[in-house]
């Protein structure tokens, strides 16, 4: 802890420039959610990191937070990386209860350089948890039936039906019991999907929730989230979504 003071010491001496010095505004006296950081740091909660630019994402915790310097702390990425840099923004999230914390940093130094672990962004601000779900889901149940295309970490695709869906993800029910090959919050490489003529989905996904069904047939039923759509086919998916029937909206909570 006392290499760590005496690295953050040497950070405020460094003059930032760009859109490091942006984000690195004077802060008032307290720091509006650096409590939830806090409480974060101290129960070692893994936290989600996304590189700007990048599909991949990496694991981290926070270390320390500095409100007087405007900094934190955070712990070496996991998987190892070797193509970050200083000044490169990051995307850090955790997942509670159907609530996400996001917020997207510039890196300041790599504590690789005064001989520690880590590196040190800018302390955001305004930090809070919110719902998860921002757009209501469309059942799809009664509609002509839509095929989906997935693909499980390091299993062969398979295919199934588009229960619901909305502008950030859908639920898919895929034969057979797949349990064992589902973890939530885990990657899906491949999520594909023909609404229209005009509109293809195919990006990556990620699981947020899944369950066994017996009827109609045995089923797994899977929630996906959308991680890497462009934000001109999102756009697209909203209009189609918007544009079913208002009378098919479904209970966001169901899984």
């Amino acid at each position: 802890m006392t290499l760590l003071r005496a690295v953050l010491q040497k950070l405020t001496t460094k003059t930032l420039t760009g859109s490091e010095a942006q984000h690195a505004a004077p802060l008032a006296a307290a720091h509006e959610g650096c409590a939830t950081l806090q409480q974060l740091q101290a129960s070692r909660q893994i936290l989600e990191v996304v590189p700007a630019g990048q599909h991949r994402s990496y694991q981290s915790m926070i270390i320390a937070i500095d409100v007087e310097r405007n900094l934190l702390w955070m712990d070496d990425l996991f998987p190892e990386q070797n193509f970050l840099e200083t000044g490169d923004e990051i995307t850090v999230r955790h997942h509670r209860n159907g609530e996400v914390l996001a917020f997207t940093t510039p890196i300041i130094a790599w504590g690789s350089r005064f001989g520690a672990s880590g590196i040190a962004v800018v302390l955001p601000e305004n930090v809070r948890y919110q719902p998860r779900r921002m757009s209501p889901r469309c059942d799809l149940s009664n509609h002509t039936p839509i095929t989906a295309k997935i693909r499980l970490m390091g299993q062969d695709a398979c295919y199934g039906t588009v229960k619901d869906l909305s502008g950030a993800g859908l639920c898919v029910l895929v034969p057979g019991n797949l349990l064992n090959q589902l973890h939530r919050d885990t990657a899906v490489p491949l999520c594909e999907v023909h609404l229209s003529k005009e509109l293809h989905i195919y990006c990556r996904a990620r699981v947020r929730a899944f369950r066994l069904c017996r009827e109609p047939y045995r089923a797994t039923r899977i929630s996906l989230e959308f991680v890497d759509l462009q934000p001109r086919r999102q756009q697209q998916l909203q209009a189609f979504v918007d544009r079913l029937t208002p009378g098919c909206i479904a209970d966001s909570r169901a899984a």
